[in-house]
């Protein structure tokens, strides 16, 4: 009886964990609203942005800060994943800097794989290259390879990226605590900008702010709080829903058209996901029949 309410407490967890990397993607998806929609350089944007998180983070959630040389290292790769991404828009398309920054997945395989010593399994395999599919697919009418240094930026973000997913589904990690010294770190280079204060627009204002408590805010509490209870891998590929989200917000904003094969390729995005939850289920399964499951987290 223990052991079924266990397995049954471990599910909610997970499931839970679901919905709040959900959450996460559906806010990181506004950012691309919030961004164009304002005239100030990206560095002032990212800068005041970052510092109304930070505030937001004191005055609403008031974390407990822990530092560690885990935590730091997050921090640091949230950070480098963030500013490699914007220099990877400015030289080459936003959809082949989306879909090549989301390569992240592989590297969340690679990083657990030289962590465990061992070959990815062939179901992380399928997973990860029908994901990648259907970005590709959901992309075709904006791809461009032409660009190679912006390219290349994109793909060290992916790297950025998918160390921030293993980093943080770490013991002893504080998401939070890591996004906070992103946020801090992101706001040094709007130092240069300072003389613009005075230019920016009240709806500017609005939008800096919205995008800190939204995109940075909610949206890291929402990670915090999916990356304890689900693996990494999984929480990559939920959160990649987000560039689904995104066009879907172009669209209703700015009347911007979704390519052509955009349908074909949400069909394979979703299904990576869904396909993905169906065999880590089995494999719960089959591991609590033969009682040889590791603790819940």
């Amino acid at each position: 009886m223990g052991e079924m309410r266990g397995r049954a407490a471990a599910g909610a967890q997970l499931n839970t964990g679901y919905l709040w990397l959900l959450g996460t993607a559906v806010a990181w998806s506004f950012s691309g609203v919030f961004t164009k929609l304002n005239g100030q350089p990206g560095f002032l944007i990212s800068a005041i942005a970052s510092l109304v998180a930070l505030l937001f983070y004191a005055i609403v959630i008031r974390p407990t800060i822990r530092i560690s040389r885990l935590v730091v290292a997050a921090g640091i790769a949230s950070y480098l994943m963030g500013i490699t991404f914007t220099y990877a828009n400015k030289l080459t398309s936003v959809g082949s800097a989306i879909v090549l920054q989301y390569s992240s997945m592989a590297f969340v395989a690679l990083y657990e794989a030289i962590e465990q010593r061992r070959i990815p399994p062939a179901r992380k395999v399928l997973v990860i290259v029908m994901a990648l599919a259907g970005m590709v697919v959901f992309f075709l009418d904006s791809l461009s390879f032409e660009h190679v240094l912006g390219n290349l930026l994109a793909i060290v973000s992916g790297a950025f990226f998918g160390l921030m997913f293993f980093l943080n589904a770490k013991p002893g990690s504080s998401p939070v605590t890591s996004s906070m010294l992103s946020c801090a770190i992101s706001v040094l280079p709007g130092l240069f900008f300072l003389p613009r204060i005075p230019q920016i627009l009240p709806r500017e204002w609005a939008l800096m702010t919205a995008s800190g408590i939204v995109c940075s805010g909610l949206a890291n509490v929402c990670f915090a709080r999916g990356i304890t209870r689900v693996q990494p891998l999984t929480a990559n590929l939920i959160t990649m829903l987000e560039v689904v989200f995104a066009p879907t917000w172009a669209f209703v904003f700015f009347h911007e058209r979704f390519g052509r094969f955009a349908l074909a390729g949400t069909v394979l995005i979703i299904g990576s996901i869904i396909v993905n939850l169906v065999l880590e289920q089995r494999e719960r399964d089959a591991c609590a029949a033969q009682a040889v499951c590791e603790p819940a987290r």
